[in-house]
């Protein structure tokens, strides 16, 4: 099954909706929070995770060559 994001405008949303249920389409609503969550999840990428004196030296080093 493939899942398809499609953004309608509010005010065409309940037609397009009755159209893709006619067309026997699932709709599932999701919050635009879990979705954001989701994005942010998957493009993390795995691997060692700084310790805070790393984090902290980092951010002085890029707010020095401002």
């Amino acid at each position: 099954m493939e899942t398809l994001v499609i953004n309608v405008p509010d005010d065409k949303s309940a037609v397009v909706k009755l159209v893709l249920k006619e067309l026997g389409v699932t709709i599932q609503n999701k919050a635009k929070a879990m979705q954001l969550a989701e994005e942010i999840n998957a493009a993390i990428k795995p691997g060692p995770k700084p310790d805070m004196d790393e984090v902290v030296a980092e951010v002085k080093k890029v707010r020095a060559g401002k």
